[in-house]
């Protein structure tokens, strides 16, 4: 499967992780959904984690058979995004080794948790209930029902340590996003605790809802674990401008650390787009703000599990490979265009990294 998916994985003692994503031009159609379900078989896994990112006809065809009750022990609800590529993308993350149940609420499968020896691990796909309600609307239900599921699962909010927004049209109506988040955020004691890292993009959903999201929550057993912001010393936190996201987050347990990267652009310590029109600047000094990023968490590129890349552009895709090729940088990642969520940004990378 190496000419199909790029792999990592780790290997501890409670606990095996795979982390896949489909290579560029892999030429296997809807067909990789099978080849990902093999794939899972064939290492006795489940799916923690599924994106997709295609067309509507091919993200409805994965959508059904990933959804099926016959694959519901060793799949997660994926996350469909609409991109106009000419092939069907993944991302997955799947576990072996551990304890793995589906997360159901009200008959609806909504996610997958595991445990290992030092946490509770819950990711859950999230839409808001009602598409003709107005975004503002979608939004407040998306993260009132983010905070049931956690509820009903023995945690809360407090524990979430990672979200993903991803909303339609995202520059009509970030600011509005962003003000629900606030609210939520003052209303649930949020700031007082640990404030998630975050993406926010602009991408449809197949559902055709305002957003889709996922929320990631970490709840520890015991002592031995470690739930830190991680620090940007190239840039401010995102508090300073009234964007409520951590710049990232260390999980860290006796055996390994795990670093989430929000969604990082070329934003400086003024919290002032930078090199406003020059989309190779942009990523030349985003990719400076994550490198020093991983290295404040002792962490390399190399350490990279998995990586999602967002231009404005697609004819600016080139300049992604040409960086990584001068800087000796190879992180498996899902190049994808999207606005982001400001219009003067032109290049965003985030990342999950694990050592």
């Amino acid at each position: 499967m190496q000419n199909i998916f790029n792999i990592k994985s780790i290997d501890k003692n409670d606990c095996t992780e795979f982390w896949l994503t489909s290579i560029e031009n892999h030429g296997k159609g809807i067909k990789i959904i099978n080849y990902a379900i093999d794939f899972l078989r064939l290492n006795n896994a489940q799916a923690f984690s599924i994106r997709l990112f295609g067309n509507k006809n091919e993200l409805a065809l994965a959508n059904e058979e990933l959804r099926s009750k016959k694959l519901r022990k060793i799949t997660c609800p994926p996350l469909l995004l609409i991109d106009d590529s000419s092939e069907l993308r993944i991302q997955l993350h799947a576990i072996s080794k551990v304890k793995s149940y589906p997360l159901c609420f009200d008959n609806e499968f909504i996610g997958r948790e595991f445990e290992d020896n030092n946490a509770k691990y819950l990711m859950m796909h999230i839409l808001p209930d009602n598409a003709n309600d107005t975004r503002y609307a979608q939004a407040e239900n998306m993260f009132n029902k983010a905070d049931k599921f956690l509820i009903a699962f023995n945690s809360s909010f407090s524990d979430a340590i990672r979200t993903w927004l991803y909303a339609d049209n995202i520059l009509e109506w970030y600011d509005q996003l962003n003000k629900v988040r606030n609210i939520f955020f003052e209303k649930h004691g949020i700031y007082q605790h640990l404030v998630p890292a975050s993406t926010g993009i602009g991408l449809a959903n197949l559902n055709g809802t305002a957003m889709a999201t996922q929320v990631l929550a970490v709840i520890p057993k015991s002592g031995n674990i470690s739930i830190q912001k991680a620090f940007s010393p190239l840039q401010k936190p995102a508090f300073d401008y009234k964007s409520s996201f951590s710049r990232g987050v260390k999980v860290q347990t006796p055996h390994d650390q795990k670093l989430y990267v929000s969604g990082t652009a070329s934003i400086d310590k003024r919290g002032v787009t930078a090199f406003i029109g020059d989309t190779a600047a942009q990523l030349d000094m985003t990719m400076k703000v994550v490198n020093a990023i991983l290295d404040n968490a002792k962490m390399q590129w190399s350490d990279t599990t998995n990586a999602m890349v967002y231009f404005k552009h697609c004819h600016d895709f080139h300049l992604f490979d040409n960086f990584c090729r001068k800087n000796k940088i190879n992180i498996p990642h899902v190049k994808l265009q999207a606005d982001i969520c400001r219009d003067n940004l032109l290049f965003e990378i985030e990342l999950d990294a694990i050592k």
